[in-house]
């Protein structure tokens, strides 16, 4: 194989490798500006290969050093104009596609989120309906030891017997101000005597609380979904004989 060839071959390969690379800086720079779920897993695998990459890359310069030092006596005008002009078509066409990838992911990610709120609104109401006993225990919600045992307990049933974690979100008060304690299935006994409300208190975000707000003080019963860099959340708002509980269902353990 002549020098030329070689040379042709091993751009290619470069070429291809650096285009690797600045596709997912882009996806990746995406993903973490405007918070797309959808390329997390794909980011990540991407990333553990970035050091093949770059050992490729290095390989293609030392070829390319090689070999061009034995063209360079050849090079005529002819081929540098050739050249110029293929870098120029490749460049408006690696800009062209730019607008394209970023739709097809903001596509994707919107595609992905709707599924996962599907998926997880029709397990959260097959839960209600299988385990409406439990809540309605857990819905008496009264700030005492053998409470939090129970509800604990049933939480770690429903969680195992289900697909996503679990969690209860009640409204209740410390030092005469309004708190919204969270109880899982790890929520169960201790070796102290006693629990303390702010061993319950969890950090939400303003919107989060917001929600809370209108469920507990406006009857609000709309579910609520939320989505956060691959992380799926519905709370569900549950009454029975006017005591109030959320039903916090999440496809990844945050609590």
């Amino acid at each position: 194989m002549n020098p030329k060839k070689m040379v042709k071959i091993s751009n290619t390969i470069g070429l291809i490798a650096v285009l690797a690379l600045l596709y997912w800086f882009i996806t990746s720079a995406a993903a973490e500006i405007f918070g797309l779920s959808i390329i997390q897993t794909v980011t990540q695998t991407f990333s553990s290969n970035i050091s093949g990459i770059f050992t490729v890359l290095l390989g293609v310069l030392i070829v390319n050093v090689m070999f061009n030092f034995s063209r360079i006596a050849d090079k005529i005008s002819g081929d540098a104009g050739a050249a110029g002009k293929k870098t120029g078509i490749g460049i408006i066409v690696f800009i062209c596609t730019l607008p394209l990838l970023i739709g097809g992911l903001f596509l994707g990610n919107s595609l992905s989120v709707k599924k996962a709120e599907k998926e997880l609104i029709t397990s959260a109401d097959g839960m209600v309906r299988t385990y409406r006993a439990e809540i309605e225990q857990m819905s008496n919600y009264t700030f005492s030891r053998n409470w939090v045992a129970n509800t604990a307990s049933l939480l770690s049933l429903m969680t195992r017997l289900g697909h996503n974690d679990i969690a209860v979100i009640v409204e209740d008060e410390i030092n005469e101000s309004t708190v919204y304690l969270t109880f899982d299935e790890l929520s169960g006994p201790n070796d102290r005597n006693e629990y303390e409300r702010m061993d319950f208190v969890k950090r939400y975000s303003p919107e989060e609380r917001e929600y809370f707000k209108k469920v507990f003080g406006d009857d609000h019963i709309e579910k609520y979904f939320a989505s956060n860099k691959g992380a799926y959340q519905l709370f569900v708002p549950y009454e029975n004989d006017d005591k109030k509980i959320i039903l916090f269902f999440t496809d990844k353990k945050r609590i």
